[in-house]
């Protein structure tokens, strides 16, 4: 994951150990002068790092008084060569060890290959790059309201801050260097530029880094919904999330500007569930938050939602102003990484039906993916999460068997494959939730 990362370490311990074996200790200036080569030589590995690798690297740079973003030693007494030789050494160590350690936890288990929900906490656990509210960011969610009601429930935004340097680290700057690249109104045909493809290319080379991304990859082939090569496999998330197809006109939306960007479709604002997109819209004045939705579960205790809640669901005003319109109600996770958010709607759409309800974390979460099937294709018409408390795998079954109803109804001709599908996903939902009770209670 990090070869790249270790060869330029294990070179310069080499040089270092070289010096020292010959009595030739480099000068105070002559190590400033080797760190900050060291720094600028390190940075096009980053990209293609771990997070936890690069954290390991740069308490390493701490631990010699260097001050990596500023590129300059941090203490008054500069480090010895022999410091400076133990800090590369140990960090090719440690970083080796949490390779090893990734290479084990990325393998999906038995339990986990059946049991969707367990894979998805998985994701959660893996996502080492999420951040810690009150550290990294804090929102402020205000007032409640019912999706229904209108007003402004929140005087204030939803975003208090979020730390500037965790829009800087590689793979959420590739992220965000998406966000620009799309027409925000349904109806209008994109045209994709060669940078723009660049973008994505880009962005997907982090992912494929991260072990969110390994961990799916490695379910989904255990499972035969994906190839084997990263290479395939990279082309089957590309053309899914960022292949064009028809909303209104051809070519005028993809699954990913739907999901992580938004849409104006209408009148109306539709997809939009990305908590980045969101932060950086309500900092330019193009989003009105307008207060958080309460749950509409009938018999569950309501409680408001802490503001260390990693998933919340709120309404807001989306456009320019004078021409916003109104999303009433709307949920995203908050402060995950745009890995685990890209990966975990992979594995539900690839892996799982279009509605499941799994546990994700500290959270019971029903995850919604549709298909949008068009010329012979499969893209990612939607993908969302909403939170789902108090809900039993009863509720879940029930939940889910409506769906299907729904659609029979409305005399949607992919109906019967769907009632098929979805009442086996209701059935192994009540199966699964059986057995853990089993397993927890030998009784």
């Amino acid at each position: 994951m990090a070869e790249a990362l270790k060869s330029i370490l294990r070179a310069k311990g080499e040089f270092v150990k070289t010096r020292i074996d010959s009595g030739q200790d480099p000068t105070p200036a002559q190590l400033a002068a080797f760190l900050s080569g060291l720094v600028t030589e390190l940075g096009p590995a980053i990209p293609h790092c771990p997070a936890e690798a690069v954290r390991l690297l740069k308490r390493g740079f701490a631990y010699v008084g260097w001050d990596v973003r500023a590129n300059r030693g941090v203490t008054k007494t500069p480090p010895t060569a022999a410091k400076v030789y133990d800090f590369l050494t140990k960090a090719v160590a440690k970083i080796e060890d949490f390779e090893a350690k990734m290479a084990q936890t990325v393998q999906p288990t038995h339990a986990e290959l059946e049991d969707l929900s367990m894979a998805c906490t998985k994701l959660w656990d893996l996502d080492y790059a999420r951040l810690a509210p009150g550290m990294d960011y804090m929102i402020d969610l205000q007032s409640g309201k019912k999706p229904y009601c209108t007003g402004d429930m929140a005087e204030g935004p939803l975003f208090k801050w979020v730390s500037p340097d965790v829009l800087e680290r590689p793979t959420w700057a590739a992220f965000i260097a998406l966000l620009d690249n799309y027409e925000a109104s349904a109806g209008k045909a994109e045209r994709v530029t060669n940078e723009e493809r660049h973008e994505e290319s880009r962005f997907m080379d982090c992912i494929f880094h991260q072990p969110c991304m390994r961990y799916v990859h490695r379910w989904l082939v255990a499972k035969g919904k994906a190839p084997a090569s990263e290479a395939a496999f990279k082309e089957k998330l590309h053309q899914m999330w960022f292949g064009l197809y028809r909303r209104k006109v051809e070519n005028d939306s993809s699954g990913f500007e739907h999901v992580f960007v938004g849409e104006e479709k209408d009148g109306a604002i539709v997809g939009l569930h990305n908590w980045i997109q969101l932060y950086l819209e309500e900092k330019k004045g193009n989003l009105n938050y307008l207060g958080y939705i309460k749950p509409r579960q009938r018999g569950v205790s309501y409680t408001s939602p802490s503001e260390n809640e990693q998933l919340i669901t709120i309404q807001f005003e989306w456009g320019p102003e004078g021409e916003a319109e109104l999303k009433p109600e709307s949920s995203s996770f908050i402060g995950t990484s745009p890995t685990f958010e890209f990966a975990l709607y992979s594995l539900c759409f690839l892996g799982g039906e279009e509605k499941q309800v799994v546990e994700i974390g500290p959270y019971v979460v029903e995850v919604t993916c549709y298909n949008m099937h068009h010329h012979g294709k499969d893209y990612v018409g939607t993908s969302f999460p909403a939170a789902a408390p108090g809900m039993t795998p009863t509720h879940a079954a029930t939940k889910i068997q409506a769906h299907t109803r729904g659609r029979e109804a409305r005399k949607d001709p992919r109906g019967a494959q769907e009632k098929k599908n979805q009442n086996h996903a209701a059935k192994k939902i009540q199966s699964q939730y059986r057995g853990r009770r089993t397993r927890s209670d030998p009784r």
